[in-house]
């Protein structure tokens, strides 16, 4: 039996489509175990993808030698979630918490990598250039896990929106400072104000343009399978046009999918939004379980034992830059505009920063010539893991230490 295994899964590694029927086998049943449990699908996708890993480990075969993609293809990956993402914000509570939302989502991304990057440069000896590089691989937020956790504990859409909020925008943020240090570090020397207020103003109407002409075009269509057909298309175009034009095709996508996801009830009945939002959620679900599996077949096991110190470390680094953060930010705002933000409430914010979907990106796009390449991978894994499989649970409790299981605001 010892022998037959690594046969059968040395054959199955030879041809792409079995590769393939693997990889989402194992999404789809871990998926479906965590979702069972209660729990949601990210979990199962992680957890999936570690087993994967460990069955290649152990049988010496790797699995995915066929399924490694170019950097530019896991980015535009990164476009989908985000893409996702933004269908299910309500605009309503964007506007209201408009203040929080950017300063958590802007401010707070620039103060958080900064933060980061200098307790790493401290702590570990980094470059600046490396240490921000670095920042922005750990800073950006997914806020999918803990939003299913905030639902179904009956948590106010306001304090939901404004923890999904601050993810959806703070993704593109870290992407254009990711983009900038990467160039600084091969020797680029960009006027980062001119291009980070170049590529948000740019990429914000570009969005605004390209979700009003689908919405309107949606209007005509009436039909369920064009209508579907169409919100590809708007994520194609929103994407690819503010990348050919130098701008950030995340951004974009970002606002286009909000603004069309908040007017999909006006030209679309029940059941195609419902088909829509299933659709792409399935789409989210895939892609999050490649690139677990991914990341798992570019760090070796070894390691992730070897460097298990670091990861926890990483781990404490983030944790204070994030709070440090997001409680500043938060109280500041809360003085200066008077939005009657609860302490309680902050804390559920600080936890609701799960670091998944551009950490995952941008662990598998580190410049190959970066000093302690190897440690600084073990540092991301280990935050996603902790994200992943910590955070949701510590939401959960602090919820209920706190009193706030029905949502209530209280100080």
């Amino acid at each position: 039996m010892e022998e037959v295994i690594p046969e059968i899964m040395e054959a199955v590694s030879r041809e792409v489509p079995f590769e393939l029927l693997l990889v989402f086998s194992f999404v789809l049943l871990f998926s479906l175990i965590f979702r069972r449990l209660g729990q949601p699908a990210v979990m199962g996708c992680f957890v999936g993808g570690f087993v994967l890993h460990l069955l290649s480990h152990f049988t010496g075969v790797d699995l995915t030698h066929h399924l490694q993609l170019e950097s530019e293809t896991i980015f535009l990956l990164i476009g989908i979630l985000i893409f996702n993402e933004g269908l299910s914000v309500e605009m309503d509570y964007l506007v209201k918490n408009r203040e929080e939302i950017a300063g958590l989502a802007i401010v707070g991304t620039f103060v958080g990598v900064a933060l980061c990057g200098a307790i790493l440069r401290v702590v570990f000896g980094l470059e600046w250039v490396v240490a921000i590089i670095v920042g922005t691989m750990l800073i950006p937020t997914d806020a999918g896990a803990v939003l299913a956790v905030l639902s179904r504990f009956g948590v106010e859409e306001r304090w939901r929106s404004l923890i999904a909020g601050d993810s959806i925008f703070n993704d593109p943020i870290s992407l254009i400072i990711f983009g900038l240090a990467v160039g600084a570090w091969h020797g680029e020397s960009p006027d980062w104000t001119a291009a980070i207020l170049r590529s948000v103003v740019a990429s914000c109407v570009l969005g605004i343009v390209l979700g009003y002409l689908f919405y309107r075009i949606y209007r005509l269509l009436k039909d369920p399978v064009s209508e579907l057909i169409l919100s590809g298309m708007l994520f194609t175009a929103a994407f690819f046009v503010a990348e050919h034009f130098h701008m950030s095709g995340f951004l974009s996508v970002a606002v286009a999918s909000i603004f069309v996801g908040n007017k999909k009830t006006l030209c679309m009945d029940e059941e195609t939004v419902e088909t829509l939002d299933r659709f792409w959620e399935a789409v989210a679900i895939a892609i999050e379980g490649y690139l677990f599996i991914m990341i798992g077949a570019s760090i070796p096991l070894e390691n992730l034992v070897r460097h298990a110190g670091l990861g926890l470390a990483a781990i404490a680094v983030v944790t204070v830059a994030r709070s440090v953060t997001v409680h500043s930010l938060l109280w500041g705002l809360d003085r200066i505009f008077r939005q009657d933000i609860p302490w309680r409430w902050r804390i559920i914010v600080d936890l609701g920063g799960l670091h998944v979907g551009v950490t995952m990106a941008i662990l598998l796009n580190l410049p190959k010539d970066l000093p302690m390449l190897e440690q600084i991978q073990v540092m991301g894994y280990y935050v996603i893991t902790w994200s992943v499989l910590g955070l949701p649970f510590l939401g959960q409790f602090g919820l209920k230490c706190l009193g706030l299981k029905d949502g209530a605001p209280e100080r």
